[in-house]
């Protein structure tokens, strides 16, 4: 059942996830209401709460998923692996490693803005500001995914439920914020 969806559902729900990717929470849980009702069918999950069965089954939620794609994406733009067609500047850091400065609207309608701000460039740019020095200096991109799990591994991944109550919209941004710093992928 696990491959199945793997193989047949979870490309669908991906595909190009980075820029459609929800920011509000009903549309997160509206996306990850597909992967809840198909895990929950696993021989040995139907009692489990969707967040057990992530963890049971080493899965991430798909919000997570599409978070560690955004992270990745501008590990491979710093290290100049695909074209920046962004436009973004990385700058140089000692204490955090390279970082970006976060493009923000300059409209004078809140609803533009709102829009930049929660677009793929900037939401982007944050998740990649928030991990660790280790990750985004790796010189591979498997070294970089191996760091960034590690990284991760110390994050909850709990993504909103309706009917649920949630700490906050289970974002990376989110969790370190509640924890008021950032983690390391040491910690």
């Amino acid at each position: 059942m696990l491959v199945l969806m793997k193989t047949y559902i979870r490309p669908h729900l991906e595909y190009i996830s980075p820029i459609w990717s929800p920011h509000l929470v009903g549309e997160i849980q509206r996306v990850e209401a597909v992967q809840r009702a198909f895990t929950a069918h696993i021989s040995g999950c139907e009692e489990m709460s969707y967040w057990q069965r992530l963890h049971h089954l080493g899965l991430y939620s798909l919000q997570r998923r599409r978070e560690r794609y955004k992270i990745l994406y501008l590990w491979k733009l710093y290290h100049g692996l695909l074209p920046n067609h962004l436009n973004l500047v990385f700058k140089p850091s000692i204490r955090r490693g390279p970082y970006v400065e976060r493009p923000l609207g300059k409209s004078k309608l809140k609803s533009i803005n709102s829009k930049i701000f929660n677009s793929c460039s900037s939401t982007a740019v944050s998740l990649f500001n928030a991990v660790p020095k280790v990750v985004k200096e790796q010189l591979t991109l498997e070294g970089a995914k191996r760091e960034l799990d590690k990284f991760l591994s110390n994050i909850p991944d709990e993504p909103p439920l309706k009917g649920y109550g949630a700490q906050n919209t289970n974002s990376i941004l989110d969790w370190c914020s509640c924890r008021g710093t950032l983690l390391t992928a040491e910690s």
